[in-house]
């Protein structure tokens, strides 16, 4: 069995010679053309400068290849169609290949731009600033492609806030069935990037506009008007212009459905723009919808996504086909021929009553139409982070448990090769995580794939770890907070607002179902060691208090020291190693968790690394930290 990388570079290969060839079949069609074109030229010529007979044999050629230079331009352009799709595809796949070697620059470049602006999360959300949830290097992008405005929304959501743990299953069963389904993934990705791009401001006013009253069916007498009108007009016109005369009754006409025009044209076409710029998402939606209703499901998540495409009978892409035609004469409304007729023959209150009718029979349903394509294109997205990683597992969801239990957790964004995995378990209440050690050796990382992988649980995704269970909980985190001056505060007062955010939060869950994960990351370090000390630890207090579960990383050995704190404390530690050489001192890191506190820190090695160091700097490749060490590492 292949994995995925195999995988990737075969489907890229197939698809690029595809691609070539659908590409040397389109040079040859465009030559054909050309050369019928030409063809046609000369009959013509020839037909008006020949003599009968033989201008009826010109003139027989001339039809023949005015035929066949059509049909060859519907050829042509379905040979071109398959270029461009065989290119989507082969792109595809090499963004399956980026995403495996985390190479996060040429994957946000390869990305149309709808698909690689998911946006900014909230500036006080509970985690997604420190997780890296969005951005260039994320866990957005590191899961497969999501191509649909509907679908960009509902990932977002999923990561953005956990679900329960019954709707997890549900996606994790779902997710499970789709991983191997690699040519149904790639399809539905394929449909999407072949319609045009679609935001979500245009789907957001589409289907306000869908959803709304449909003003126009109570106006009977317009349709009336509408269908009678032209007709009286064109009647009276045929009857009356041979003979002329002053006053002709097809004047009256035209004018009495002139001014039923004026009545109701602002109201009619009010809604035209509205569907226009609906009509990616609409062109985009039919080819998918119609894959997924096509597809047969076992997974009960699965199954009742098809369930809502079809309403009454009538699958959904078959009521959009009927729209998007629609459509079409909405946006034809710009050629120089139906601005000529639509006065005449009040095209526009023929369109918006075709268009009401539309909505008012299908209206209710697209939300619920388009809402289940984002579903399934977020399922898609997850189970491709599954295909990529096999050696991931799915996490399980204990109701009732107190434990976060991870075997071989890994950083889900490094590469695979570089990820270095422990074992970890965080809680239960009234206990904490107290990881220490000197700079660079892991002690954020490890935080961030705790956060990172909870995160990947809660949306009901594979996580980096042989196994993972974890209670249901509330993330929370403060790892990356900075000064604001525009808001004149400092950084010890954002990180202090940080850290009650995360307090308060673990009060209001305190006793309930759904504890607090925390996570701080050298928590209030914008102050000097005697109040950092006094402070941590009257934050640690709190969040034991309101059986929080969590874990915190500090430099400072002894703020987990108090004799009440002790007792409670998991202390684990990272460890590095020194090698010395002509070029000075270098160190290297295992990223290995060891228990206890550690007993080693780095900053003049570092400081000695990077060219800084001093003669009368002590040598303290072994030296213990004493009471209050480690500060400056």
């Amino acid at each position: 069995m292949s994995g995925p990388r195999e995988t990737y570079v075969e489907r890229e290969r197939r698809h690029a010679e595809a691609r070539d060839r659908a590409h040397g079949a389109s040079l040859r069609m465009s030559t054909l053309r050309m050369a019928t074109f030409l063809g046609l030229v000369a009959a013509l010529v020839l037909w008006d400068v020949l003599a009968a007979p033989t201008e009826r044999i010109a003139a027989a050629v001339a039809v023949v290849l005015a035929v066949l230079f059509v049909v060859m331009v519907g050829r042509h352009r379905r040979i071109r169609e398959l270029e461009r799709r065989q290119e989507v595809l082969r792109g595809l796949a090499v963004e399956g290949l980026l995403r495996l070697d985390r190479r996060w620059d040429e994957l946000e470049a390869s990305l149309p731009h709808a698909e690689a602006n998911h946006g900014e999360a909230p500036a006080e959300h509970a985690y997604a600033n420190d997780l890296d949830v969005f951005g260039r290097a994320s866990l957005i992008r590191l899961s497969g492609p999501v191509t649909s405005a509907s679908g960009r929304r509902t990932i977002r959501r999923w990561l953005l806030e956990a679900a329960s743990p019954d709707e997890v299953v549900a996606r994790q069963e779902a997710v499970r069935e789709l991983t191997p389904a690699v040519e149904f993934r790639e399809e539905l990705a394929a449909r999407g990037r072949l319609a045009p791009a679609s935001e979500e401001d245009a789907l957001n006013a589409f289907l306000e506009w869908v959803e709304s009253d449909p003003w126009l069916l109570t106006q009977r007498w317009t349709l009336l008007a509408a269908r009678t009108l032209p007709v009286l007009t064109i009647v009276l016109a045929v009857f009356e212009l041979p003979h002329g005369g002053v006053l002709s009754w097809w004047v009256a006409s035209l004018a009495l459905q002139l001014w039923v025009l004026a009545r109701v044209r602002r109201r009619v076409v009010e809604g035209f723009p509205l569907v226009e710029e609906g009509a990616p998402c609409l062109q985009a939606a039919g080819p998918q919808l119609r894959l997924v209703e096509g597809a047969d499901w076992s997974s009960a998540r699965l199954r009742e996504l098809g369930e809502r495409l079809v309403t009454d009978g009538e699958p959904a892409h078959a009521a959009l086909a009927r729209l998007v035609r629609r459509v079409d004469m909405v946006q034809s409304r710009r050629s120089m021929i139906y601005e000529g007729l639509a006065p005449v023959l009040l095209l526009d209150v023929h369109l918006g009553f075709a268009l009401d009718r539309w909505r008012a029979r299908w209206g209710p349903d697209v939300r619920r139409w388009l809402d289940a394509l984002g579903h399934m294109e977020a399922l898609s997205s997850l189970a491709t982070l599954g295909h990529d990683h096999p050696d991931w597992c799915m996490p399980e969801w204990k109701v009732g448990e107190s434990v976060l239990r991870g075997v071989a957790l890994g950083h889900p964004l490094l590469l695979p090769a570089a990820c270095v995995r422990n074992d970890l378990d965080v809680g239960p209440p009234g206990t904490f995580l107290f990881i220490t050690g000197s700079n660079m050796s892991g002690k954020s990382t490890l935080l961030r794939a705790v956060g990172a992988n909870t995160v990947l649980a809660g949306a009901g995704a594979p996580v980096c770890a042989t196994s993972l269970t974890l209670p249901p909980v509330r993330l929370w985190t403060s790892m990356r907070v900075d000064d604001s001056l525009a808001d004149g505060v400092s950084r010890f007062m954002a990180e202090l607002l940080r850290v009650r955010a995360v307090v308060e939060a673990a009060r209001d869950s305190a006793g309930g179902e759904t504890p607090v994960l925390y996570l701080l990351d050298e928590m209030l370090q914008g102050t000097n060691t005697a109040e950092r000390r006094v402070a941590a630890r009257a934050v640690l207090r709190h969040l034991l208090e309101e059986g929080a579960i969590g874990g915190i990383t500090s430099h400072d050995l002894t703020l987990a020291d108090a004799p009440d704190l002790v007792p409670l404390r998991k202390a684990f530690h990272f460890r590095e190693r020194v090698e010395r050489g002509e070029e000075g001192a270098r160190l290297t890191f295992d990223y290995v968790l060891r228990p206890g506190v550690a007993t080693t820190r780095n900053a003049l090695r570092l400081l000695e690394a990077v060219g800084l160091g001093h003669a009368d700097a002590p040598d303290d490749d072994d030296a213990d930290e004493g009471p209050g060490g480690g500060e400056g590492a």
